[in-house]
């Protein structure tokens, strides 16, 4: 295969990229059209995905499920299970209110805005190439077209949940210190970017804006533009802190946020061993090299190193600013235990930028090394798109059945009556998420989540009904003998236990 591709190479004749650069204006207005075309085209087809498959991952359906209660509810406050739900920020609930009340497909209406977000992150790619690398127009298209095919990306851009937003605010936080090397007022972007990016989920462009200024202030010429502009430095250092603060304070003062539980849920019990924990120590760059990473985020992970400790050509001290605040801020989730790949989206397209420099350097050599790196990159476009395409597929399982027992559970529904699920200690090895119940169902009550001991233990009273596997049915028939089936489907059973 690597032979056909490169005699198809030699066959086609590419010219060395230098000829391109002879009428620089045209040359960028065909690449930022190429550009824009790369992007199109990745709108359409996560377009097309989006409908297919019913929601059925915690994650997404959290999403959803918050949305639809912010409607039911209190607008402008977080709602989950009809209850004041802290642990996220509202900006994604609040976008995704204006589309679930007025698409038909629902999964669309949740899953539309981070098709949306993904299309700015890469236009916001392009635009940083543009300000690092002017005299390189071209690799414009290559950053964006390796940024839509590494898996991790295209997959996380096709669910509705919130990891891509938080991107987009990232990128746009490292564009706006780009421009603010030659007008500090362009600080003022960032602080609204890191404002931004905390009410999307956590404020994480503003550690971002910390280890540039950190990287900067390392360097004597980046200390002496940043003297210069110190002022509108610092003013938009505090005006971030201070934007991004007016959200927890609102929940702290006026609807008493438990900062101490929510602390230990969030951040102790989930870094603890018994969640992220568990997974193994290096698991953001395992996954990275291997699934959902796949080649591409493989190679990023080399092309950082090559950036950085390269002696043969040095990188321009842009770039090599942006590979230092990425590889320090992988060190820091690697130190401080955020064992997820999802922590590790932020930075991808950052990483991608790396990667497609790398290439660039070879695309640039003349014919031999210029033909197999352009083969190489087929290759690794090919691959990224083949596997973003078998995962998104793998996400959208077949939960019908299910489906239809969270539905006939929402029309049960009555406000004195409880709402009863029975799982499994462990999530996913007999019914779905509660989120699922709740959204699927369009429940209009609270629901209860029930393990087998527990509802021994304490049998709720009637009227009662719920949702279990078959298996614990006759444990529910044990404690309510007057349990009557609702609805079978599969090894899922919806039943009713009236009042005594």
């Amino acid at each position: 295969m690597d032979v056909d591709l490169i005699m198809a190479v030699d066959v086609i004749r590419v010219p060395p990229i230098e000829a391109f650069s002879q009428d620089l204006p045209g040359q960028r207005r065909k690449a930022v059209t190429a550009a824009a075309l790369i992007i199109i085209a990745f709108a359409v087809w996560l377009g097309l995905e989006a409908p297919r498959g019913t929601m059925w991952g915690t994650d997404e359906l959290l999403t959803a499920e918050r949305t639809r209660e912010m409607l039911m509810t209190e607008p402008w406050v977080v709602h989950y299970n009809f209850h004041r739900s802290f642990e996220k920020p509202p900006l994604q609930y609040w976008l995704t209110g204006l589309t679930l009340p007025r698409f038909q497909n629902r999964a669309v209406a949740v899953r539309i805005w981070p098709l949306l977000y993904g299309v700015l992150t890469a236009a916001a790619l392009g635009w940083l190439v543009l300000l690092i690398k002017p005299e390189t127009p071209w690799l414009i298209p290559l950053a964006i077209g390796i940024l839509i095919s590494e898996p991790l990306f295209s997959t996380e851009c096709a669910r509705g949940l919130l990891d891509i937003g938080l991107a987009f605010f990232t990128v746009l936080t490292i564009v706006f210190a780009e421009l603010a090397r030659k007008n500090p007022k362009w600080w003022l972007g960032a602080a609204i970017a890191c404002w931004l990016g905390s009410l999307q989920k956590i404020p994480l462009p503003f550690l971002i804006w910390a280890l540039i200024v950190i990287v900067r202030l390392s360097n004597r010429d980046e200390r002496a533009i940043l003297r210069s502009g110190v002022r509108w430095l610092v003013g938009s250092m505090l005006l971030a802190l201070a934007l991004m603060s007016i959200w927890p304070l609102l929940q702290l003062i006026k609807y008493q946020m438990p900062v101490w539980s929510l602390f230990h849920q969030e951040v102790v019990v989930w870094l603890g061993p018994t969640e992220l924990g568990r997974k193994p120590y290096f698991e953001i760059p395992i996954a990275m090299s291997l699934h959902p990473g796949g080649l591409c985020g493989f190679l990023s992970l080399i092309a950082l190193f090559v950036i950085l400790f390269s002696k043969k050509e040095q990188a321009a001290r842009s770039v090599r600013e942006i590979a230092f605040v990425t590889l320090a801020f992988l060190v820091l989730v690697i130190v401080f235990n955020f064992r997820h790949i999802r922590y590790a989206i932020p930075i991808v397209p950052s990483l991608c930028l790396l990667l497609a420099l790398v290439f660039y350097r070879f695309l640039k050599q003349p014919a031999p090394v210029r033909t197999r790196a352009i083969a190489a990159l087929l290759i690794l476009l090919t691959a990224g798109f083949v596997h973003a395409k078998i995962h998104i597929g793998h996400l959208r399982r077949d939960v019908a059945d299910e489906k239809l027992i969270a539905e006939k559970l929402g029309e049960l529904q009555r406000p004195e009556t409880k709402t009863v699920l029975i799982k499994a200690i462990k999530p996913g090895n007999d019914l779905l998420w509660d989120s699922f119940y709740l959204f699927h169902g369009n429940f209009r009550f609270p629901v209860a989540k029930l393990t087998v001991d527990e509802i021994r233990r304490n049998p709720p009273k009637p009227p009662l009904i719920g949702a279990c596997v078959e298996r614990d049915f006759p444990i529910v028939k044990e404690l309510y003998p007057t349990a009557h089936v609702q609805l079978t489907r599969a090894q899922f059973i919806c039943w009713q236990v009236p009042a005594q």
